[in-house]
Formats: structure tokens, sequence, C-alpha cells
């Protein structure tokens, strides 16, 4: 990283420290009108950081923070601050997580959001949030076994896209992988559909 770029980060880091105390200040305590001397309550920022294990143990390499972008692990506490935080459990997203029931937990939907940060249909655009769908992709049977709702069988699908799967002729979608769905339009064109986004599946492309 060249010193230009060191500036740019280190000012980037900067204005994002000022704009999270700046929102800080502004929250006022419910229901109490806004006026000089109010007591303000601390606010709460959630910040995702995707690193590998060996990143985790020794505090040396690169990591992702969602919405912001890579970082050196040093550079974290940067972002941080010294304002109180709390540090969650670290999320391996590569164990599997189930509910016997058709909702999915929060717990389900905070990994499913994770592993998926867009929709998974093809050239969908739509941001996994906490409102979206999530579909089945087996369909879920309430006479069936324990532990349909899981974070393998379920995926992110806006509404209308939700709406195509479920009662559209002719789609058809199985997963090939933990971050990848194949989808087969009514027409026979193959997509595959992952965190990097929609791949067109040329016949005899594949070996």
């Amino acid at each position: 990283m060249d010193a230009a770029a060191q500036r740019a980060l280190a000012s980037r880091l900067a204005q994002i420290k000022h704009d999270a105390y700046a929102r800080l200040a502004s929250i006022q305590t419910p229901d109490t009108p806004t006026r000089p001397g109010t007591p303000t309550r601390p606010g709460k920022t959630e910040i995702y950081v995707h690193l590998t294990d060996h990143t985790l143990a020794s505090g040396d390499g690169v990591l992702r923070a969602e919405e912001i972008g890579p970082l050196l692990a040093t550079q974290l506490s940067e972002l941080i601050g010294y304002s109180p935080y709390t540090v969650k459990p670290v999320i391996d997203l590569n164990h599997a997580v189930s509910v016997n029931c058709y909702e999915a937990s929060e717990r389900i939907r905070e990994r499913v959001k994770l592993t998926h940060p867009v929709e998974l249909f093809p050239y969908g655009t739509r941001e996994t949030n906490h409102s979206i769908d999530l579909d089945h992709l087996e369909p879920y049977n309430p006479l069936g076994p324990p532990g349909q709702t899981n974070t393998q069988n379920l995926a992110p699908l806006g509404r209308y896209a939700h709406r195509v799967k479920t009662h559209a002729r002719g789609w058809n979608v199985r997963r090939i992988n933990p971050t990848t769905l194949e989808w087969t339009t009514p027409h026979g064109f193959v997509f595959h559909v992952d965190p990097t986004g929609t791949h067109r599946v040329v016949p005899g492309s594949q070996g």
C-alpha cells in the first residue's frame, strides 16, 4: 500500500469514527423531548468482520469489514475506537444450523445473510436483509423429518423471485455446493448463482 492509499484509508477511518460518534450523540432517550442536557443512550453498531482462522489466531493479516472493505488486522482497533463494545462469538459458516419448524430463527437468518449477501436468483440484485424471503429449496413438509429449516436448505430470494420459483412452471433449482445454486429455466437455460454473481452454464462446458 503506497503513501497515497494509506492517507486515503486513514481519512476514511477517521470519517467512519466521526459519523459513528455523531449518530451516537443524536440518539435521544425514547419519549424524551430534545433539549440541551437531555441524556443520551448508548448507540449500537454491529460490525461483521470476515477473516481466516490464521488471522484470528495471530492477529496479523488481511480481513474484510462489511460495508467498508479490506483492512489490515492491525487497523481494526482504529475502526472500533475506544468506546464500549461487545465481542460476539465467532460464527463458523461451515457449521449447519437447523430448527424443527417452518420459520427460520434469527440465528439461521444471520448465517444465511453472511453466506449469501445478495439474493440467489439469476441476476438478482436484492440485498439480503432482515425482511427478505428465505425459501426452502426442498419444500417444507409439516409431516416430514425434523430439521428441514436449516442453513443448507434455505436461500434468500426477493418476493418476486420467490413466487416464480414456487408457482411458475418449468423452474428448477438445486444446491451444488454450500455457496452456489444451479437454476434451470423453462427454456432450458442453466445458471450458477454464487456470491460473485450469475454465470451462464454453456452445454458441454463442464467436461
